[in-house]
């Protein structure tokens, strides 16, 4: 019996996103490497496309900016964020608040070990600010969701409550402190991920 044949729509789609991870990726190492300046025409050689194709793609450099960011946040094309990714179920499963910060914080570890990288980048470009200004804005109201499950698991600190617990995540947990610690101070990044599972658990919860 022969197989359906792929229809020729479907082909010119999958070649269209391979192409466009293709430059995505390329942009990231040269942007993670030398920074914002680095010419377009660079990303496209390094991608293996014309300029033309990249201009058709991305349009400018900004856009392809916000997506180098989505795909160091994401890890892939899914436009899936990383709150609603399936740890989440282990860490709605997790018996106590140090527990689920422990998930929480494991599985931020990847996610940070790409973006943490491009930081520098955003917070040095005034014309990257608004890109960065939404990102966290997406961080922080995944954190707050994600602190409104580990608040069911145990008490809060006094003086705490979801919002407040969120925002000392937000603070203590992200890609610039992480950046800190293993980037300038050498942790390692395993390291990183256990010490501050257990500082937030301490500073959250009454355990």
């Amino acid at each position: 019996m022969e197989s359906e044949a792929i229809p020729s729509s479907d082909r010119r789609r999958e070649r269209s996103r391979r192409t466009r991870r293709r430059i995505v990726e390329a942009a990231y190492q040269l942007f993670v490497e030398r920074g914002y300046g680095v010419p377009l025409v660079e990303v496209a050689a390094a991608a293996g496309v014309s300029v033309q194709n990249l201009y058709v793609t991305f349009h400018n450099k900004q856009t392809l900016v916000q997506q180098t960011l989505q795909l160091a946040v994401l890890g892939d094309d899914r436009p899936v964020p990383p709150h609603e990714r399936s740890w989440m179920r282990h860490l709605v499963e997790a018996p106590s608040p140090a527990k689920a910060i422990q998930v929480w914080v494991a599985n931020t570890l990847p996610i940070y070990k790409r973006v943490a990288p491009l930081a520098g980048m955003f917070l040095a470009e005034p014309d990257l600010a608004e890109i960065w200004a939404h990102s966290e804005l997406l961080r922080i109201e995944g954190f707050r969701q994600v602190m409104s499950l580990v608040a069911d698991k145990g008490s809060f600190r006094p003086g705490l409550d979801v919002d407040s617990a969120a925002d000392v995540m937000f603070v203590l947990l992200s890609p610039v402190v992480y950046q800190e610690f293993v980037g300038a101070r050498g942790w390692d990044p395993e390291r990183w991920s256990a010490w501050t599972a257990d500082a937030l658990s301490r500073l959250l919860f009454t355990l």
